[in-house]
């Protein structure tokens, strides 16, 4: 078996979160991103949210191959439309720590928020500015997300996809 490569840059993803009043919620599970910094933690309550399915049964680092626990991000920004009645925000975090690898993307042990990308309609807008202003978050325009990436660190090098 080879051992796992140490990557000298932070791997950059996008991402998406759910925005209630000006605090960024993940779009999947109960998970408040209070700072801009994000620790993975295997949340127990995940366990029985997801009925056991996919989630290791006894405490482990996160992110765990053979759990579906860590920070999600995209190895590529998407529009990401299927947060029902929530508002959200599309944007890059820095990806450190123990990564797991996925062909769509990766799963980080520690993420930071880097930039936003501007929504277009102006309530998304308006609440991502009070999010945005709450953690000093900067904003790009959605176009020019990718390359405004490469500020922040690297893509997971394409070797290292499955």
């Amino acid at each position: 078996m080879a051992a796992a490569p140490d990557l000298v840059d932070a791997v950059v993803g996008f991402r998406a979160w759910r925005i209630l009043d000006d605090r960024l919620l993940s779009p999947y599970i109960p998970c408040r991103w209070e700072g801009r910094v994000m620790h993975a933690v295997c949340y127990p309550a995940n366990r029985s949210l997801q009925f056991g399915r996919g989630w290791l049964d006894r405490p482990h680092a996160s992110p765990h191959p053979d759990c579906r626990c860590g920070i999600y991000a995209h190895h590529r920004p998407g529009v990401q439309t299927y947060f029902g009645e929530f508002h959200w925000v599309e944007g890059v975090v820095s990806c450190w720590g123990r990564l797991e690898a996925h062909a769509q993307g990766l799963r980080a042990e520690h993420a930071r928020i880097e930039l936003f990308a501007v929504p277009e309609d102006a309530e998304r807008r308006a609440a991502a500015e009070a999010a945005a202003a709450r953690l000093g978050v900067p904003f790009a325009a959605r176009a020019e997300l990718e390359a405004a990436a490469t500020a922040f660190g690297a893509p997971l090098p394409r070797a290292l996809l499955p």
